[in-house]
Order: structure tokens, then sequence, then C-alpha cells
């Protein structure tokens, strides 16, 4: 009898660690992973709202006597690297405003009012942006030439162009 009574004690202490390493192992398996997760900084979330394709301008603005027409068929494209930074800036098919070179830009401000700064392109080389989920709004103030009158002046400019 004793012998039974010390093989049932035995075999409930052997359950009991059983079940204590079941729980432990259970618990630990189901710990939640961690997400890393990184929080972009002001200047690459400017930056996201920029990136991509604008194109068709429209809502134009220019100095008196400058045709609309300075803006040709101006197609911005903005693109970000891997950390979300400004990388690369390319002004298509309006070679007054921007060179066709490829440059850089950085961007700084706040949602409501942007700054872009480009390195790599003239005569262009810094505008206001404001931008919303289409829209694109540039504002700069730029010097011009009239190659058919030799006018020339200095004035305000402004274009709205539309996410592609």
């Amino acid at each position: 009898m004793k012998r039974i009574f010390l093989h049932m004690k035995l075999q409930n202490t052997l359950s009991l660690v059983l079940i204590l390493v079941a729980m432990v192992l259970a618990t630990t398996s189901c710990e939640k992973e961690m997400i890393e997760r990184t929080v972009p900084n002001p200047e690459q979330l400017l930056a996201g709202r920029l990136t991509g394709t604008w194109v068709n301008p429209v809502n134009i603005i220019t100095p008196t006597d400058v045709p609309p027409e300075v803006f040709g068929n101006m197609r911005l494209v903005f693109t970000t690297d891997d950390a979300g930074n400004p990388a690369a800036f390319l002004g298509k098919d309006c070679p007054i405003v921007f060179s066709a070179a490829e440059s850089s830009w950085v961007v700084t401000g706040t949602q409501e009012l942007t700054t872009v700064k480009l390195s790599g392109t003239a005569p262009v080389d810094e505008f206001q942006a404001q931008v919303d989920a289409n829209n694109l709004t540039l504002s700069f103030y730029m010097g011009w030439e009239n190659i058919e009158t030799g006018e020339t002046g200095e004035g305000d400019f402004q274009v709205t162009l539309t996410r592609q």
C-alpha cells in the first residue's frame, strides 16, 4: 500500500511538472512580437505627400505679358528613397521653368506650406508647394525674357498640377 501511495504521489508530481512546463511553453510561444516601426520625420512626411507624378497644368498665373504657355505640358516627378527621404526630381516638358536634367530635392515647412529646394536644375531652384490628395500648386518668383521682343522682367508664377 505504501508503494502504491508513493507511486501515485510520484505520478501526481510528474503530472504537475509536465503541466507547469506546458504552461511555460504556451505562454512564451504566445508572446506578441513587437512590430518594429519607424516613425517618419517631418521632412519624410512632406516628401511622401509630394512623391509621384504631377501633370496637366491649370489655373496658371503669370506676370503681365508672360503667356501661360511658359509652363508647356509640365510634368513633374518626385521620388523618394527606401527610407522616405527625397531622392530625385524631374521636370519634363517645361524647359523654360525647369531644365530637363534630373536633380535632387529637399523639402521643409508644413503641410499647409511646403518649400521645395532643387539642386541641378534651372532657372527655378526653389518653390512653394501646396498639396492635397489630388492637386499640387506651385508658386515661385522668376526672372523672364521674351526672346521675340527682348523684353525682360521678374514676377510671380503659379500653376496647379493633378496627381497622375
